[in-house]
């Protein structure tokens, strides 16, 4: 006990005699590189407590939450704070900066003071900061500035101005930034750029221009920035890229040409090029010519969120030596033309199709991608879903599977997963599992067993990546791995309905049966009627004989010529001739005329 009270003793000396002063609602601390820091960001600041800082701090943070600015201005207070390194005021309404508010300022390496009210920049606003190296004035209001604003800071490597109100830009605005490398320009609405206000940043790496408004950049910009590594040109207006088009930054490893409303992707447009990132994802692309990709390397293509219904055969075999990412994600691709156009891509190791209203892939959809590890199917139609395709899988780490239409899994799916030794994440959630009894055993049992599922999901109530059932209802929304046996719908639950369809079926059965047979007597009772009601025609035109008993001759003259006779009084027998001369014209049978003419 006595050593714990001597080692907080001497603590709370070494640290009063490091920290003599600290501001009240402040923390006084040291950074992860051991310097001596002091940050407020509580809110609410009407001015920076240097009074009440020791001077020798190296990184000063004042910072405010959203809701809670603080209300401040600059000036020269920072006369005897020889020893700043790194000053960051944001959230606080600045609304200028002010003649050398930093001087002395020479050991001051990152300055910033986004999201502000600072309207307008001059050159002496950073007099005495000849070593400064990255100044952020993003998130401000700043639409105007003098030529050569920052030529006070020669030693900058990094600038932003990032979401301000500049339409355009100034001649010579980077004067003497001879070693800066990245530029954000993002966020203002520029429109156009002219390549002289660029002629004096050759060295930049890194040049973003999302959201400008642009619709095209000269090519006069692209030979001027010879250096270029990264290029961000997203959500801006671009409709079309020319062949070459990026043919002079021949350094070029990360473009991002997302959010514009390119249509199609011509031939050769990367001809040359060994890019690590190709972004082309929320576009309007119907269509990738069949040598898109020609003459490229590239490790990482987007290409999601665009209006691909089919591609070409081997649209990604140019690159098939060098892609190990790709993203077709929420491209409504026939699923035959995306397992040919996939095959080639034998080096893929994250690919994503979620989205593509996918309902089947065949079992041989992957059989050439082997070395996959991550594989997104989720938000598409699966109902069910073959083991057999993920066989050629066997460096797979992870399977997301959620958001689709299954009610249960096979058996042997679940143990296809249990042989997948590499496999450690596997998404199910946010699909509408069946927890009836009949179905839910074995996806249950797995679920309780196999740690695939319980590093997926964390076993708590409240986590979205556990499976939920969705049916029936006294289960809907229940954690899967939480249910009992006894929670379950019996199977013999489903019998009623079994047997309605049993019953159904058979006395439709009968009810055929039924009217067969009715027909049948039908025609049976119509024959006899039509039979008693009949009229029987003898015609002998050959023998010229006729039945005569109708007209009173005796049987035996009628069979002896040829015909018939009955005594069956109810039937009439009628006789056609050729000739009836030699009979009379009218003979009286039974009290009654007949008359032939």
């Amino acid at each position: 006990m006595p050593n714990i009270v001597i080692f907080l003793i001497l603590s709370f000396t070494l640290l009063t005699s490091i920290w003599g002063k600290c501001p009240q609602n402040c923390v006084c601390d040291f950074d992860s590189e051991d310097r001596k820091r002091v940050s407020c960001s509580r809110g609410g600041l009407t001015e920076i407590p240097t009074l009440h800082m020791d001077i020798d701090i190296q990184v000063l943070i004042i910072t405010a939450p959203p809701n809670h600015y603080n209300e401040l201005t600059l000036g020269r207070i920072f006369l005897d704070f020889h020893e700043l390194e790194e000053v960051r005021i944001t959230y606080s309404r600045l609304p200028a900066i002010g003649d050398s508010s930093f001087w002395p300022g020479k050991k001051l390496k990152i300055l910033d003071l986004s999201h502000n009210n600072i309207t307008f920049i001059r050159d002496k606003d950073f007099f005495g900061l000849q070593n400064l190296k990255v100044l952020d004035l993003s998130y401000n209001g700043i639409a105007a500035s003098p030529s050569a604003p920052f030529r006070l800071l020669p030693n900058l490597r990094t600038l932003s101005l990032a979401r301000n109100k500049l339409r355009t830009l100034v001649p010579r605005l980077f004067y003497m930034l001879a070693k800066l490398e990245k530029l954000d320009l993002s966020g203002n609405p520029l429109r156009e750029l002219d390549p002289e206000n660029l002629k004096d940043v050759r060295p930049l790496k890194r040049f973003h221009l999302a959201k400008c408004q642009l619709v095209r950049l000269h090519s006069l910009i692209y030979q001027q920035l010879p250096n270029l590594e990264e290029l961000d040109l997203r959500d801006n207006f671009f409709t079309y890229f020319s062949p070459e088009e990026f043919r002079h930054l021949k350094r070029l490893k990360y473009l991002h040409l997302d959010g514009n409303n390119l249509t199609v992707v011509v031939e050769n447009t990367f001809d040359g090029h060994n890019l690590r990132h190709l972004g082309l994802s929320r576009n309007r692309i119907i269509k990738f010519s069949k040598c898109a990709f020609c003459n490229l390397s590239i490790q990482q293509l987007d290409v999601s969120y665009n209006q691909l219904i089919t591609l070409p055969l081997d649209v990604f075999s140019p690159i098939a030596h060098s892609i190990e990412s790709l993203d077709l994600s929420f491209n409504p691709i026939d699923s035959d033309d995306l397992e040919l156009a996939l095959s080639p891509a034998y080096k893929l190791k994250r690919l994503s199709l979620s989205g593509m209203k996918l309902s089947q892939l065949s079992d041989d959809a992957f059989f050439n991608n082997g070395e996959l590890k991550t594989l997104d199917l989720s938000y598409n139609s699966f109902v069910n879903i073959s083991s057999q395709m993920f066989q050629p899988l066997r460096q797979i780490e992870e399977i997301d599977l959620s958001h689709n239409e299954f009610e249960h899994l096979d058996t042997e799916f679940l143990e296809q997963t249990q042989n997948m030794t590499s496999l450690s994440v596997l998404h199910l959630h946010s699909n509408p599992w069946s927890c009836q009894r009949c179905s839910v055993l074995p996806l249950l049992k797995w679920a309780r067993q196999s740690p695939l599922y319980s590093s997926t999901c964390d076993m708590n109530y409240e986590s979205t990546t556990c499976m939920r059932c969705a049916t029936p209802p006294s289960l809907e929304g229940r954690a899967l791995h939480s249910l009992r046996r006894v929670d379950l719908e019996p199977c013999a639950s489903l019998m009623p309905q079994s047997r309605v369809l049993v019953a159904s079926s058979n006395i439709a059965i009968i009810a055929t049966i039924s009217v067969v047979i009715l027909l049948i007597i039908g025609i049976v009772i119509s024959v006899v009627i039509y039979r008693q009601q009949s009229a029987v025609y003898y015609t002998h035109e050959g023998e010229r004989t006729l039945t005569l008993g109708v007209l009173g001759y005796p049987a035996e003259y009628a069979s002896t010529n040829g015909g018939t006779f009955t005594e069956d009084k109810r039937r009439a027998y009628f006789v056609t001739l050729d000739r009836i001369d030699e009979l009379a014209e009218e003979k009286i049978v039974g009290g009654r005329s007949i008359n032939y003419s």
